[in-house]
């Protein structure tokens, strides 16, 4: 008998962080960087494209920046990464401050999710005290996402504690996770059927896709075989507006078509074996097939509101591969590699904020013993 995959918890669209306004900290000084400003464009591509700009010169790029693509914008953290180990001392030095700004700009908002100040709770009329609970309760946080390559991640990290300290001001741990990027599509592999035995697994995110195919054995993932990130095209907005949503829901269909004929043909042609099973972890919130919100991936749900045999269909058609799509969001894929862990949370920076919480136990979960 084929044993079903665990259920794909629903993690609410409401979670999110990125409408989080730093509005004051009672009793606290406050950056005026900071004030008012909330944590989308604090920690984010979009707040580290800012900066850049700030500091092109420094950082050796043309005067002006107004037609860069989002090509070019992926490349801004590898960019200040670079800087940051520079041996030039003003591209150093303009590395470093925008890794500062970045780091406090983090303090600033564990603070704020930490204490539930009231004149902060105003400003997100669409929390209740229970996700203001949540946080409050929250002791540690894994960061990961393409905002904290390394050794910028590490940079951000040590600018937020040495802020906290600054301010004598107690907030949770931050750890930078060791699979950064590949944080929501191993976790997601772990809501593959038992059964399972390799899976082709992609992340779609708002800039890149990610792909892998996993192994498993005995139930448990052994290997991951990365392919190469495919980029979206710049024509694919983050926030479409509504009367976008059906056209873009077909284009954004056919490119993920696409994307999974090539991420198939790739794999079969580096003889590895493709079972049936697709994980597919998105930047949208998933209730079973149905993906909720007003991001990119949710215009899928123009379409159908079941989008898995929409894709599954369409797949079969070009491929004539048979899958079974599995689909999950994000952040509640990147959750689930802490497992087991309470009084925790995950924090994807990217182009926005991604947020999960690991399950209570990982019943049920394909445990992780990735080989060297």
């Amino acid at each position: 008998m084929e044993l079903l995959p665990p259920p794909i918890p629903l993690t609410p669209p409401h979670v999110s962080v990125n409408r989080v306004r730093i509005v004051d900290l009672p009793g606290l000084p406050v950056d005026e960087e900071v004030r008012g400003r909330l944590a989308y464009h604090l920690l984010s591509v979009q707040a580290l494209t800012g900066y850049v700009r700030e500091q092109a010169t420094a950082l050796g790029l043309p005067d002006t920046l107004a037609a860069e693509t989002a090509e070019a914008r992926r490349e801004w953290p590898r960019l200040v990464s670079c800087g940051l180990t520079s041996p030039e001392p003003l591209m150093r030095a303009a590395a470093c401050a925008i890794a500062r700004r970045l780091g406090r700009n983090l303090a600033y908002l564990l603070l704020t999710l930490r204490r539930g100040d009231a004149v902060n709770r105003a400003a997100r009329p669409d929390w209740t005290a229970q996700e203001w609970e949540r946080w409050a309760a929250i002791e540690r946080i894994w960061l990961g996402g393409g905002l904290l390559t390394p050794p910028l991640g590490e940079a951000i990290v040590a600018a937020a504690q040495a802020t906290l300290t600054e301010l004598g001001a107690t907030g949770p741990a931050v750890l930078l996770t060791p699979y950064r990027e590949l944080l929501p599509l191993l976790g997601a592999v772990r809501y593959l059927p038992p059964q399972a035995q390799a899976a082709l697994c992609l992340d779609g995110g708002h800039s890149r896709i990610k792909r892998a195919l996993v192994t498993l054995t005995a139930g448990a993932v052994t290997g991951l075989h990365p392919l190469p990130p495919v980029a979206l095209p710049d024509s694919f907005p983050h926030l479409p507006a509504p009367a976008e949503r059906l056209a873009l829901g077909h284009a954004l269909r056919d490119f993920l078509v696409e994307v999974i004929a090539r991420t198939l043909a790739e794999s079969q042609t580096a003889g590895w074996e493709v079972g049936p099973d697709l994980m597919l972890s998105v930047a949208a919130y998933v209730d079973g097939g149905q993906l909720l919100g007003n991001g990119l991936y949710a215009t899928l749900s123009a379409l159908a509101g079941d989008v898995r045999p929409l894709l599954a269909e369409a797949l079969q058609a070009q491929t004539g591969h048979s899958f079974r799509v599995h689909v999950i969001h994000d952040g509640t894929a990147a959750g689930a590699i802490y497992a087991g862990e309470p009084q925790t949370a995950v924090m994807m920076v990217g182009t926005a904020l991604g947020i999960g919480f690991p399950p209570a136990t990982a019943e049920g979960l394909r445990p992780l013993a990735l080989r060297e």
